[in-house]
């Protein structure tokens, strides 16, 4: 099961706000890093997490990114960068905080803030628009 030890532990460090990089990954698990390596690949091919195509180290583990994005979730002390609106409405209640989601609109550059509270998105206004079929989403998902 290394494959699970290692998706666990990427899911641990971006929830705590952390970037889940394979030589930490190796040392907590007390793994080689080529085992961490080779199941962050298995992952990465069975879409689980998105591997970076230069460095090989983990860029998203959905909803989490972990380069900036457009979209930023703050709560519980800690901040995260959110792939997109959809990751960023899932993100404080994969972490179990209240957040405050931030990004601007394409079109105008407005800023656009939404607040999640006890799981709930409160005051909810706007339009969330995917430039992408979900269905194509996986045909290059670091666009999407």
């Amino acid at each position: 099961m290394p494959d699970a030890r290692v998706r666990h532990a990427i899911y641990h460090a971006f929830a705590e706000g952390g970037i889940p990089l394979s030589a930490a990954i190796s040392h907590q698990l007390h793994m080689p890093v080529e085992d961490v390596s080779s199941a962050m690949e298995r992952l990465h091919a069975h879409h689980a997490i998105v591997l970076d195509l230069r460095t090989r180290e983990t860029l998203m583990a959905l909803p989490f990114s972990s380069v900036p994005t457009p979209f930023t979730v703050a709560g519980g002390g800690r901040s995260w960068f959110a792939n997109c609106a959809w990751d960023a409405f899932g993100l404080p209640v994969l972490v179990g905080v209240d957040a405050v989601i931030e990004t601007t609109c394409p079109d105008c550059a407005a800023p656009i803030v939404y607040r999640v509270e006890g799981g709930e998105l409160v005051d909810a206004h706007g339009v969330v628009h995917f430039a992408v079929r979900a269905s194509e989403w996986w045909d290059n998902i670091g666009f999407t």
